[in-house]
């Protein structure tokens, strides 16, 4: 799933990524995982076709993460807007999912795109529930399907309170 670990070269994905960008309005970028970690999944795009912070979801399979990742930034081009601490309901994306600011040096190729030496994109983390409506921090490590977080929610939402 990984274009550049199957040998193309970083400025071959970029042009991609920026052909992508122009046709749709954005992209969504696979990150493979390393040492034991999970995949993550970001967008690059909405920071300047839409003036919206881009968003980054892990613990996913590269289709589920790329279908949630389609399904908000399409509401984002249609002018939704999200913000930390914002949860969505289970209807919108099959599971409960809060938005947590996290830092945009973990989207490399959206930073090389719209960052600079002095900044970073800004960046939200879709946090998705469990089936059972739970967060991943009302879990222990091992039940949250892989899920990293790169944010922090605060406050966080009540255990079991959905929308």
């Amino acid at each position: 799933m990984c274009a550049m670990c199957d040998g193309q070269s970083a400025d071959d994905f970029m042009a991609d990524v920026i052909d992508d960008i122009g046709r749709v309005g954005w992209a969504i970028i696979a990150v493979e995982a390393e040492q034991g970690r999970h995949l993550h999944t970001y967008t690059a795009g909405l920071t300047r076709y839409h003036g919206h912070p881009e968003l980054i979801f892990s613990g996913a399979d590269f289709h589920t993460a790329h279908h949630v990742l389609d399904v908000l930034a399409d509401g984002v081009r249609a002018g939704r807007r999200f913000e930390a601490g914002q949860v969505l309901a289970p209807e919108e994306v099959g599971r409960s999912c809060v938005m947590a600011r996290v830092d945009g040096s973990r989207l490399p190729f959206a930073q090389r795109l719209y960052g600079s030496p002095v900044t970073t994109v800004a960046a939200l983390q879709v946090v998705w529930s469990d089936a059972d409506g739970r967060w991943p921090w009302e879990m222990c490590d091992h039940h949250r399907d892989g899920q990293q977080l790169f944010g922090v929610v605060w406050p966080p939402p009540r255990p079991g309170v959905t929308p």
